[in-house]
């Protein structure tokens, strides 16, 4: 029996502890069934959004609910097209996203490096503030931004709201490559560059960049995404038609009737306004992961 217990619950501390057994199958029926459920709860409304936009507007709205297209067609596509600007809408928010994670990234990489580096008085108190931005409710923030965007005459323009995006993305996009230059890009690396005969920038820009595009990568698509899926800042700020972002544009088609009368088209709209920031995830998905995690190890 002692060697029994030797063996067992001694040899595996942890076990005994938790009382968890891998091969237990109640355990790994609970826990299959817990992740089921969350998948489904997941990827309902996708799967509801895909299989919407092969229909017709009556097989979307019939009850019982019809699960497969019983005719699956791309007409829903077509008319998309042709309800709303729908192209000119994505067009404008590639712009918008595009310049705005290129800046936010750009002003993060400098000024994260800055903070990771050098010690200078205000330092911790500059990383205070940084944070606390991101305690701020955004609602709050809706009419010092407003009027401070029509004060500098960009409504209605793509400067007006890059300026807006850019400035809610930095705060996240810095503290995530301070930590990322701290954990990931040790300074032996900058003082052999600069014994070879390199300035503190060209030891940046040669050495510290290539070796961080993981972290780089991370807080642009990051980036990307605040700005493609926003809602809020692009109604306020963008009231011409011409200019409006692709969330505006399929809102107000839906708060206009059309995604009740066109349903198909509406599901149509929502699949396209999907597939540019599913491409960049899929090239940039390596390097999202490792940048994320390692630029959280420390802040």
């Amino acid at each position: 029996m002692t060697r029994a217990l030797e063996n067992g619950a001694i040899a595996d501390p942890a076990r005994a502890k938790t009382g968890f057994r891998n091969n237990d199958p109640i355990t790994r029926f609970v826990v299959v069934l817990v992740m089921g459920l969350m998948l489904v709860y997941i990827l309902l409304p996708v799967f509801w959004m895909i299989k919407s936009s092969f229909q017709t507007s009556l097989e979307v709205q019939a009850i019982p609910p019809i699960w497969l297209p019983e005719t699956w067609s791309l007409d829903a596509y077509f008319d998309a097209g042709l309800l709303i600007p729908l192209w000119r809408y994505m067009f404008n928010s590639i712009v918008v996203s595009v310049v705005s994670a290129v800046i936010t990234t750009a002003i993060a990489a400098t000024g994260a490096y800055v903070l990771a580096r050098y010690r200078f008085p205000g330092a911790m108190l500059i990383l205070g503030m940084i944070l606390a931005t991101q305690l701020i409710p955004a609602i709050t923030r809706v009419f010092p931004v407003y009027f401070l965007v029509q004060d500098l005459q960009l409504l209605n323009t793509y400067a007006g709201l890059i300026l807006a995006y850019v400035g809610f993305s930095l705060p996240f996009a810095i503290l995530l490559l301070r930590g990322y230059f701290q954990t990931s890009s040790p300074p032996e690396l900058e003082e052999a560059a600069m014994i070879d005969g390199c300035t503190h920038f060209g030891a940046f820009w040669r050495v510290i960049l290539p070796i961080s595009l993981p972290g780089l990568a991370a807080v642009t698509i990051f980036s990307f995404l605040n700005s493609w899926n926003d809602f809020l800042w692009a109604s306020l700020l963008l009231s011409s038609g011409a200019m409006k972002t692709v969330q505006v544009g399929i809102g107000d088609f839906a708060s206009e009737g059309g995604g009740v009368q066109y349903i198909n088209a509406f599901m149509a709209a929502c699949v396209i306004a999907t597939i540019p920031a599913l491409i960049l995830f899929f090239f940039v998905q390596r390097w999202l992961v490792s940048g994320l995690t390692a630029g959280a190890v420390k802040g």
